[in-house]
């Protein structure tokens, strides 16, 4: 089958790995000139099955509107926003209840679990590199912290073979000596030994090179318009150098699959969210941290990606805006010194790179896989903060609903016409 690929992130990588992989004759269009430069260049790294919850879920809309006011809140709605999340917020509000948190979190981590277990075995039969961990995470609290959430989320997931381990100060020191300079801030945590991390921006560049290789075509530089159809058939899309024909064509474009899909019938609730990173280089730096750690308080995560320690922080609706808030770095070199004062004292400032990115999240929580209203169309988008932690499993069971085949996981809860 000849099938088209818009989109040259982890979403449209995987897919076009998997696909290319099972002998289907694969054409990955990006409109940026290189892969992984939106949403996967510089994110936290960190896939995550014990980390799955959705956003939306009790309080999550009052957080959000007290934060228009806070600039310094972790979560924070921009004024000028507002406009353009009315009808995505009703939905995002109308899905904040106790029952769906929990539906959801149930069907995350299990497309989390499979896609993590898919994630090694790529890793391992094709050698790929991108600084891969498998440490799994550790959650920090401190003072004045709830913990009942934490714990209770863990609880419920441990049903389904989610393993973890609640601990206290000195439990948390002994997994990660090098807290050991902020023991006094640090009251507990959770370890979950399962989860696993790297750079999401390498992975990509590896899957390019393989599927490349492997006889795919990839042209970066080239922004598909619009998807051609004909008697409620897809015909492959239009592009600034023509018209490509195809057999099936899968929207995996992030933040832009809802303007491809919307003149097709689907309106795709997906709104940009951005995060904020800092990557700092710590080669020669002695007693390094080993385990990525999350960071209840500023709802942080630091990252070790060999010589490296990607830090990222913060849920902020602005829109399409990337520009980047100094204070957003600011809090992020603070938590540093809170947590690593040693690292922090030891590190060039001047060589830290600053980013931002936007993540496309589904009112729901959680992302679109699976046919469109159009014979032909599939969708592979919305899959927010947890773009790497779902992505080969995401690509897995896109690939079995192309072709017919039972899939692995249940795929309702993903429905792209839901």
């Amino acid at each position: 089958m000849k099938i088209i690929i818009v989109g040259g992130g982890l979403q449209g990588l995987c897919s076009a790995q998997v696909l290319n992989e099972r002998g289907h004759d694969v054409t990955v269009f990006e409109a940026l000139d290189g892969v992984g430069l939106e949403t996967s260049f510089a994110n936290a790294g960190l896939i995550t099955p014990s980390k799955c919850e959705p956003w939306n879920g009790p309080g999550a809309i009052r957080h959000l509107l007290s934060s228009v006011f806070k600039s310094s809140s972790a979560f924070r709605l921009r004024p000028k926003a507002v406009p353009s999340l009315i009808t995505w917020g009703l939905d995002f509000l109308i899905n904040s209840t106790p029952a769906h948190r929990t539906t959801t979190l149930k069907a995350n981590f299990d497309l989390a679990s499979y896609s993590k277990d898919c994630t090694r075995e790529l890793q391992s039969r094709l050698g790929l590199q991108f600084a891969h961990r498998s440490a799994g995470t550790l959650n920090v609290y401190r003072e004045g912290e709830p913990i009942a959430e934490i714990r209770n989320q863990a609880e419920f997931l441990s049903q389904f073979g989610e393993r973890f381990e609640e601990l206290d100060a000195d439990g948390v020191i002994a997994v990660e000596p090098a807290l050991k300079d902020a023991k006094e801030r640090i009251k507990g945590g959770f370890y979950f030994p399962d989860d696993d991390s790297g750079d999401a921006h390498l992975f990509c560049r590896e899957l390019q090179r393989e599927i490349t290789a492997a006889g795919a075509t990839l042209a970066t530089g080239t922004q598909v318009t619009r998807v051609v159809t004909e008697k409620n058939r897809v015909l492959g899309a239009e592009t600034g150098q023509g018209m490509v024909n195809a057999d099936a064509l899968v929207i995996a474009a992030g933040n832009g699959s809802p303007a491809l899909a919307r003149p097709l019938g689907m309106s795709l609730p997906i709104k940009p969210v951005k995060g904020y990173s800092l990557t700092l280089d710590v080669d020669g730096i002695d007693d390094l941290p080993q385990i990525p750690l999350l960071d209840e308080t500023l709802h942080a995560a630091i990252t070790p990606m060999d010589g490296r320690l990607r830090m990222t922080s913060t849920v902020e609706f602005s829109g399409f805006d990337k520009r980047i808030d100094q204070a957003r770095i600011d809090d992020l070199f603070l938590l540093l010194e809170e947590l690593y004062p040693r690292i922090a004292s030891r590190i060039d400032r001047t060589n830290a790179r600053p980013w931002a990115g936007l993540r496309p999240v589904s009112s729901d929580g959680r992302p679109f896989i699976g046919p469109g209203k159009v014979p032909g169309v599939y969708i592979n988008a919305g899959h927010g903060p947890l773009g790497w932690t779902f992505g080969m499993g995401s690509a897995q069971l896109l690939a079995d609903l192309i072709e017919g085949r039972p899939p692995e996981i249940d795929p309702d809860p993903f429905d792209a016409a839901r």
